[in-house]
């Protein structure tokens, strides 16, 4: 049940518990009536604080994204840059070794060509053809080393980085959105403060409307048991009247000796409860006249508070956990995508790795699809400890989780009542005269009138007085 609703049912709750068994119900606002909530300044300026800073919070996000990925740029053409000079040197050092090995190897062979004549070939032509087809293999074979470190030298040499202005266009841009983003950063921390102040001043509002709520449905509810009260009195006197006419008709009809006295005394005592009737009846009617006018007054101050109040009856702090939860949902559920996205992603470079390893190409290809899977990895891992996080958010850790209610008991049969001994029938008692009885019968009803209206208790039900059993005429007494 919301607010709203809880308020009145208990507003009618205690009028009616206050009118006791009176017919006329009290007048009470009808929760099904209620007006529509309005929202007060205070809320408006509220809400009007949270739009801003999620519009500021939103461009904060977009700021740091941007200065992130223009940061990230620099940093992946920077790293390029450098790996390609650091590749290039290596590659050029590979290529110079190469070209002086294979020069060593031509040195070589014209030296053996030059020595054909000398005393070292000139007897031994074997030795000479031996050295010179050796030389020649070793032409051949660095030939073969230089051709290969000359195309990795030139597959280094044609990898594109950005040229040097490029590059410090990109450092430019990258401290740009940086700034623009701790800009942003600030735009939003005042936004949120900006929120908090509201976000108070809505929870004073609700404080002192609750206070006011409460104040109105206390004077209205006593306000309506002041009425009933008074008209609660005049029902209880007109039972008391209706049961002294009944005892008056009573005596009228008995023909004891005391049967006179007793109706004079009813007869009074009826004069005087009518009288007291009739004075309640007044004032029940002049406090009705008297206090309904305040009681629609201050009816009508209680619904115009209650129009504030939010329909579910939910408070500022409850409304906000549920829109934070919702974004939560929404950016759980955007990490959970991301992750699927980077998982075929890394399965695709797996598979271009595996096709590159079988058809041996070349090792710089291999080498990159490796880079790339060791950073996709990465982004993977960051953005599966984003979701745990964001879940961790949602149901924190610790939580206590609802115990469920115990499984009712099957009830166990009451026990068998023992047997009570049997009670010796009562000793019968003499028999009255009408006098005596009737005497007796009005004493006991005045008791209980008077216990009654004492204690304030409701009146209970009487039993009707048994008729005096006929006695037999006695004789008249003999003459002295």
């Amino acid at each position: 049940m919301n607010k709203k609703k809880m308020i009145l049912t208990s507003l009618a709750s205690v009028a009616i518990l206050g009118a006791g068994l009176v017919t006329s119900q009290p007048t009470f606002v009808r929760a099904e009536e209620a007006p529509v909530a309005s929202q007060s300044k205070a809320e408006k300026d509220y809400d009007a604080a949270v739009k801003k800073s999620e519009a500021a919070k939103k461009a904060y996000e977009e700021a740091k994204k941007k200065a992130e990925d223009a940061q990230k740029k620099y940093d992946e053409d920077q790293k390029k840059t450098e790996e390609k000079a650091e590749n290039e040197k290596k590659a050029a050092a590979d290529l110079n070794e190469a070209t002086e090995v294979h020069q060593k190897a031509y040195v070589r062979y014209f030296e053996i060509q030059r020595a054909k004549d000398s005393k070292k070939y000139k007897n031994n032509r074997d030795k000479y053809n031996k050295d010179l087809a050796e030389a020649d293999q070793k032409i051949k074979d660095t030939k073969t080393v230089l051709d290969e470190k000359q195309s990795k030298f030139y597959a280094v040499r044609a990898v594109v980085v950005p040229e040097a202005k490029e590059l410090a266009v990109t450092k430019q841009k990258a401290e740009e959105t940086k700034k623009g983003a701790e800009v942003a950063k600030e735009k939003y921390d005042k936004a949120a403060q900006e929120v908090e102040v509201a976000k108070k001043e809505v929870e004073a509002e609700e404080a002192e409307l609750d206070k006011k709520v409460a104040e109105l449905q206390n004077k209205v509810a006593d306000l309506e048991k002041e009425i009933a009260d008074a008209e609660k009195t005049v029902a209880d006197l007109e039972k008391e009247v209706a049961k002294l006419e009944k005892d008056v008709e009573g005596f009228k009809e008995s023909d004891g000796e005391y049967a006179k006295f007793y109706l004079e005394a009813a007869e009074k005592d009826l004069a005087t409860k009518k009288a007291k009737l009739a004075e309640a009846k007044i004032k029940a009617a002049t406090k009705k006249a008297e206090l309904e006018p305040e009681l629609e007054k201050a009816e009508a101050e209680l619904e115009n508070l209650l129009s504030t109040l939010d329909p579910e009856g939910k408070t500022q702090d409850e409304l906000d956990k549920e829109a934070a939860e919702a974004e939560l949902n929404k950016k759980v559920e955007a990490l959970q995508n991301q992750v699927a996205e980077l998982e075929e992603e890394l399965s695709k470079l797996e598979d271009n790795l595996k096709d590159a390893e079988t058809n041996n190409v070349e090792d710089y290809i291999k080498e990159g699809l490796e880079e790339a899977i060791a950073t996709k990895q990465a982004e993977l891992e960051k953005t599966q400890k984003d979701v745990d996080a964001a879940l961790n958010d949602l149901v924190p850790d610790g939580g206590e989780e609802e115990t469920p209610a115990p499984a009712p008991q099957p009830d166990e049969p009451a026990p068998a009542p023992a047997p009570n001994a049997e009670q010796p029938a009562p000793a019968p008692k003499p028999e009255k005269s009408a006098d005596q009885q009737a005497e007796e019968d009005y004493a006991r009803r005045s008791e209980g009138e008077y216990n009654r209206l004492t204690q304030q208790q409701p009146p209970k039900a009487e039993k009707p007085a048994p008729a005096p059993a006929p006695k037999p005429e006695q004789p008249a007494p003999a003459p002295n």
